[in-house]
């Protein structure tokens, strides 16, 4: 055969293949990106509704956060900087986290983390902390976030002053970290594995306040509906907005 033909059939092959390659960065995080919207939990409507149409708080918008700013501010009050659940839309928690807001006179953040997995953006409170000059903050979540907070608290003890888990566990050491811990979960949380939860509160430090709420769900820390397979809440909002708040006065 030719080394004409050889090469041409070459070149032809090579462009095939350099296409194929194309597409498929294209289509793998679109395909990505449709299946995370379409498994995402959206915030329920009405009470989005509420807390923006609610003149005692502002919300402010970010491309990578949600920042709750009461109209009263205590300057001695720790702002809180929040991580949501895996697969949950970060307005599913305005609601909540902004009456407690409201109820501490704190301003609150909750962070807007890529394909709504906060793992994808563990260093996000960091940056918040940085750019408002914060000095420290109190980091948590809910769920997956937990975990993240975990993550970052691990990475950087010096900006956190106090670290907050929602039906959540740290699969990092955290032993030696000295501000304060609390840990909130519900009798009623059929989402979390339990195994895991119990086997790291070994990595929790001496201090851990470690709460177990009766008839607490896995979705009650947001306003998103039921989570598929979670079990039922005997609570109800003002109740849990509540018993958060308790937990930062």
């Amino acid at each position: 055969m030719p080394k004409g033909t050889i090469k041409t059939r070459f070149r032809a092959h090579y462009k095939k293949v350099i296409l194929v390659l194309v597409i498929l960065i294209i289509l793998i995080p679109a395909g990505f990106w449709v299946y995370v919207q379409l498994r995402t939990y959206s915030a329920q409507a009405d009470y989005l509704q509420k807390i923006k149409t609610d003149p005692e708080v502002a919300i402010i918008e970010s491309n990578n956060y949600f920042l709750l700013k009461p109209a009263q501010i205590d300057p001695e009050k720790m702002p809180l900087v929040y991580y949501p659940g895996g697969l949950v839309a970060p307005e599913a928690y305005l609601y909540k986290m902004g009456r407690v807001a409201l109820e501490l006179q704190k301003t609150v953040y909750v962070i807007r983390a890529p394909f709504n997995a906060a793992i994808f953006d563990i260093e996000a409170a960091g940056r918040i902390i940085e750019s408002y000059d914060l000095g420290q903050a109190w980091v948590g979540g809910h769920s997956l976030g937990g975990i993240t907070a975990c993550r970052f608290t691990e990475n950087n003890p010096e900006k956190v002053y106090g670290l907050f888990l929602f039906g959540s566990y740290c699969d990092r050491d955290l032993g030696t970290f000295e501000g304060p811990v609390v840990s909130l979960m519900g009798t009623e949380d059929k989402i979390i594995n339990r195994d895991n939860y119990e086997a790291a509160k070994d990595n929790l430090p001496p201090g851990v306040e470690i709460i177990e709420v009766e008839g607490l769900n896995h979705s009650d820390f947001g306003n998103y509906g039921l989570q598929g397979g979670d079990g039922r809440s005997s609570l109800d909002n003002d109740q849990i907005i509540a018993l958060i708040t308790s937990l930062f006065q």
